[in-house]
């Protein structure tokens, strides 16, 4: 019993006449009455009583008839949610986003224009720093993440670009500078500066941390924080300056002033990292939501 005797069947049930049901399945009526009396015999029981005036359900026909057609309506489903999830329109995500909790509205921008286009995948976000992320992308507990710092040349991860945000000094309104308002990294020793523990974020912490080097600033820390939100709230506690994104000025009270340094030169470029081997519909359609969002804004930027 297949799909397509179930049909025939149907259709000779609903018209109470093999020649009309032929007709309507574009089928020659002796194929059509070959192929009911196929389904008979291999149910083993009369489905119609033929009479001159056509063919009437028996008692076995009429509870097949029910389930025939609750069988042919689950198939139908099944067919359309297959095609939608071939198309990544169904199905569910899981996302890493930045520690820093005030990240880019580019990415709440992204999930708004996911939500309204594929309304049938769910998504779950989780925070990490990056290290953290490839670690769960790797094992599959993610299936993308926005991130700094890409493996180069590592054909296990993928990505795009996502969006690029400048570093400033952050610090207390009427700080009090040992030598005057600082212009270079280097006038910031002896300043009272809030720092990132390596175990935070290591790549993150050693790739800044060997810039300041080269530019001649030691950090004198005496605070930490655990991310850039608590470095935040540490400077709007008066206990030191600090660099945090520029992302984190929206996000910051009066009490906090930022500005640039002349060779605070670093851009965060941050991107959508995926493992290449993930080859999910649902995730190809978000890639394809964010490399659209990154089209929109260079465009806008030109």
């Amino acid at each position: 019993m297949d799909l397509r005797q179930l049909r025939y069947f149907v259709a000779v049930a609903e018209r109470g006449s093999i020649s009309v049901a032929a007709q309507a399945v574009h089928i020659a009526q002796p194929a059509l009455t070959r192929q009911i009396q196929a389904l008979e015999e291999e149910l083993g029981t009369a489905l119609f009583e033929r009479t001159t005036r056509g063919a009437s359900l028996t008692d076995a026909g009429k509870q097949l008839l029910t389930d025939a057609n609750r069988l042919l309506d689950d198939a139908a489903a099944a067919k359309e949610r297959t095609q939608r999830a071939g198309r990544g329109e169904i199905g569910h995500l899981s996302i890493g986003l930045p520690a820093i909790q005030f990240a880019s509205p580019m990415i709440a921008k992204v999930l708004r224009s996911y939500r309204q286009e594929v309304p049938g995948a769910s998504v779950t976000l989780r925070h990490h720093v990056s290290d953290a992320q490839l670690s769960l992308l790797s094992s599959g507990q993610l299936d993308a993440g926005f991130l700094l710092f890409k493996p180069l040349d590592d054909p296990a991860f993928e990505g795009v670009s996502a969006y690029s945000e400048k570093i400033l000094l952050a610090y207390p309104v009427g700080w009090q500078w040992q030598r005057g308002k600082p212009k270079v990294l280097r006038d910031l020793n002896n300043e009272e500066f809030i720092w990132l523990p390596r175990n935070a974020a290591p790549t993150f912490h050693d790739k800044l941390i060997h810039y300041f080097f080269n530019a001649g600033f030691i950090p004198k820390t005496s605070v930490h924080g655990v991310d850039a939100a608590s470095m935040l709230t540490l400077v709007e506690a008066g206990m030191g300056c600090t660099v945090l994104p520029e992302s984190a000025r929206r996000h910051a009270s009066e009490t906090v002033a930022f500005m640039e340094i002349s060779d605070l030169d670093i851009k965060l470029n941050w991107e959508l990292v995926w493992r290449a081997a993930n080859r999910s519909s649902v995730l190809r359609r978000f890639i394809d939501i964010v490399t659209s969002h990154m089209t929109a804004q260079d465009h806008c930027s030109v």
